[in-house]
């Protein structure tokens, strides 16, 4: 699609910056570098659909796998409290731009976890705090999809 800016990352990998997690027939995951949320990912639907609602039978069952396996492997990996799922395109619809299906996945914690020596609280548990962005190195990112991934 010509004016879709998540089109253009599928392709390129982001450039070759993108920490894929897994890949299915239908979608994409790939780690968030702002860590806010450990384990926080993109799931991209790899055909550019730019609603909810143009997602066939085969795309939702695919997505349906999809969040079971990659929530089972955060999980197992990190011991979140629980997920919040959003898909929102926002961003792309008030820009003028074409929307994308895709979804933001935010492991939640009511506890903080360290990997690799680095500490990760959720900022925005109950009772609500500031939010605080959590931009990982690339190596620690790697190594939070490798954690994902042993799982999936």
């Amino acid at each position: 699609m010509n004016n879709c800016d998540i089109c253009s990352i599928l392709a390129t990998h982001n450039n070759g910056k993108d920490i894929q997690i897994a890949e299915t027939e239908k979608w994409r995951i790939v780690l968030d570098p702002n860590q806010q949320f450990l384990g926080k990912s993109f799931v991209t639907l790899l055909q550019h659909k730019s609603s909810l609602s143009s997602l066939d039978e085969a795309d939702w069952r695919d997505y349906e796998e999809l969040v079971r396996r990659l929530e089972g492997a955060i999980k197992k990996a990190f011991q979140p409290s629980h997920f919040n799922w959003s898909c929102l395109m926002n961003i792309a619809a008030a820009n003028g731009q074409q929307t994308h299906v895709h979804w933001h996945i935010h492991p939640r914690y009511d506890n903080p976890v360290v990997i690799a020596g680095e500490h990760f609280e959720d900022s925005q548990w109950y009772p609500r705090k500031e939010k605080i962005d959590h931009i990982a190195e690339d190596k620690l990112l790697r190594i939070i999809a490798e954690k994902i991934k042993e799982n999936l």
